[in-house]
């Protein structure tokens, strides 16, 4: 169980605490912030708990964001890049994410979302491979 700093604690006896309400309710409120530092801000691999989860849902946005990204041709080279479904499939295979040419389709007027990806190992993989296609494209625009 968690303590859920509703109450203070005085002292502890035998593993057990004695306890007493918080005076004002500030104090439990500095109390309850104090306690969630240190507590992770996303999941390594998904920020999905079920088990039902198939695959990693940081690439899949990594690979949502750089269809749409590659589809606007934006913040990757000096000049305005424009890409076929064909190209961007094979270079998002290069980049180590399958995609179909389908879903880079559906991707065509969405817009690109920066500061969207989380840094976890896979997704920093990923933007570096890219960056070895791209050596303008600044990585972190995407990442948070």
């Amino acid at each position: 169980m968690k303590f859920d700093n509703r109450r203070e604690i005085t002292q502890e006896q035998n593993g057990y605490y004695q306890t007493k309400p918080f005076l004002d309710k500030s104090h439990s409120t500095q109390f309850r912030l104090i306690s969630s530092f240190g507590n992770g801000r996303y999941r390594v691999y998904s920020p999905i708990s079920s088990t039902q989860c198939k695959g990693d849902a940081y690439l899949s946005l990594t690979r949502r964001m750089i269809v749409r990204l590659l589809r606007t041709g934006d913040c990757l080279s000096d000049t305005r890049l424009s890409f076929s479904l064909r190209e961007i499939s094979t270079i998002l295979t290069g980049v180590g994410l399958k995609t179909s040419l389908n879903f880079i389709s559906k991707q065509k007027n969405k817009p690109v979302i920066f500061n969207s990806i989380p840094l976890t190992l896979k997704t920093v993989e990923c933007l570096r491979k890219l960056k070895v296609i791209f050596p303008l494209f600044d990585e972190r625009l995407l990442i948070r």
